[in-house]
């Protein structure tokens, strides 16, 4: 059956489900809805966990996904001055290849140099340039006077010229974190790109394999892309696997403010390393969890999310899948988050395992489905990840499959939404979907050269829209 078909059936499907469910929406109201999962944790813990089944009920014979909401809050950390502020090891990998000729490569430099100033005397950092080879200008060395003076004329010195080994760049970075003592600091490498990678290593997969290194030795890796030819794409996938944040950066002259953004997160770091662990049951899957990358060990789906800051709170949706060729409450697993907090590794346990009953019903289905909840999930994940999907296919220039997706997304949505009734929802289908819908229409439009430059700018800034909606960076 072709693709077009399927989708038509499965909205249909919905359609004819939210039919059958407006005659029990009056239950909606006064089920009994299971609490959420309370964490246990030490008194004196600075984060909390909590999760929710968005839908705890599936249908007999139907796909089986299931998302659950799962959020991190972080407490504020008493003010600066009463606690000992943690140093940080900072590594600045520079792309000097010769399209950062001219103003990107001069805002960098000034972005570099002004760092150097804010760095205190327990602080560290080193550069690392690259083009077609790689050139380490410092090793990682404390902010005395003299290292400032000596960092700053060679940054003062940094010229641009030849293609983009990013792979090797960031190899030495890693490189010299890896071998660099940095108990109780906060670590970081940012690496800085404006072109694609094309000399040395450019497998997407070789490169995620090299940042995620990090979450292994307990430091990060940001990324920033600068103007319009870099891959943001490798350039997501880098920060995700090395659990840290990625930069859309169409403007080089806030260079300073995505440099002052890194250094002041070190500062103000609550839990440091987080990772979520997830033992599943036999036969339940963890396939997708906010855009982060899922590894798995020993029968656990495990993601690094980053650190969580002061007074952070993050949201993540989780979609599981599950069985449902029979009639039962399936188990999904429970939730666990590691952390470091001062030198020292903490858990947070969920105190209930996630639970989902597989059903004959449609009706009860979709009564199973938590209004809030929900319309939360499809604001920030589904819909960020239509966005995602769009700046894929604008990047792709193809048009008509952008349209024919933000169709599917909308005729799905709308059908559930006329039996939860959710005004959040109704608001994104109207105002949001729309918005979208006219974009791609104006990125198309127009002579051959400016939709070209158009297609560029649309489809990398949908993608870090979905990006940061989607992986709830704040």
């Amino acid at each position: 059956m072709s693709t077009p078909k399927k989708s038509l059936l499965a909205i249909i499907g919905l359609i004819l489900a939210t039919t059958a469910a407006l005659a029990a929406m009056g239950t909606m109201g006064s089920a009994t809805t299971p609490p959420l999962a309370a964490p246990t944790l030490a008194e004196d813990a600075p984060i909390t966990a909590s999760t929710e089944v968005v839908q705890d009920r599936v249908l007999k014979g139907g796909d089986g996904r299931v998302t659950v909401s799962l959020n991190l809050t972080a407490n504020r950390l008493p003010t600066i001055g009463s606690e000992p502020v943690q140093a940080a090891d900072l590594v600045i990998v520079l792309d000097r290849s010769g399209s950062m000729e001219g103003q990107k490569l001069n805002d960098a430099r000034q972005a570099v140099i002004g760092l150097l100033d804010q760095l205190g005397p327990d602080d560290r950092l080193a550069l690392v340039t690259y083009s077609n080879g790689v050139q380490t200008q410092s090793a990682l060395v404390p902010m005395n006077e003299a290292n400032r003076r000596r960092l700053t004329s060679a940054v003062e010195h940094v010229h641009a010229g030849g293609g983009t080994n990013l792979g090797g760049g960031l190899k030495r970075g890693v490189h010299v974190l890896m071998h660099a003592p940095g108990d109780l600091r906060q670590r970081k490498v940012i690496l800085i790109s404006d072109g694609l990678a094309n000399q040395g290593i450019t497998d997407p997969d070789a490169l995620g394999r090299v940042a995620s290194a990090a979450v292994e030795n307990r430091f990060s890796i940001s990324t920033v892309g600068v103007g319009l030819e870099f891959n943001e794409m490798l350039m997501t996938a880098i920060a995700d696997q090395g659990a840290g944040h990625y930069t859309f950066l169409e403007d080089p002259q806030v260079f300073a403010q995505v440099f002052e953004s890194e250094f002041q997160a070190t500062r103000h770091v609550a839990a440091a390393d987080v990772k979520v662990r997830i033992p599943l049951e036999p036969g339940v899957h963890l396939v997708a969890a906010g855009g982060y990358p899922i590894r798995h060990e020993d029968g656990s789906a495990i993601i690094h999310p980053g650190n969580l800051l002061s007074g952070q709170s993050k949201t993540l949706y989780l979609t599981f899948q599950v069985p449902t060729a029979v009639e039962k409450e399936i188990v999904m697993g429970r939730v666990q988050v590691h952390y470091q907090r001062h030198g020292q590794s903490r858990t947070v346990d969920a105190a209930h395992p996630l639970t989902v009953a597989c059903v004959p019903d449609p009706a009860a289905v979709m009564a199973s489905i938590k209004k809030d909840s929900w319309a939360d999930q499809v604001v920030q994940e589904a819909f960020s990840r239509l966005k995602e999907a769009v700046a894929a296919d604008i990047r792709d220039g193809d048009q008509t499959r952008a349209q024919a997706r933000i169709h599917e997304y909308e005729a799905k949505h709308e059908a559930i939404n006329n039996a939860v009734g959710s005004a959040k929802v109704a608001e994104n289908l109207e105002t949001d979907v729309q918005a979208l819908r006219q974009r791609v229409d104006e990125t198309f439009t127009g002579a051959p050269a400016a939709v070209a430059q158009k297609k560029k700018q649309a489809a990398k800034s949908l993608q870090y829209d979905g990006y940061q909606m989607r992986r709830d960076k704040k």
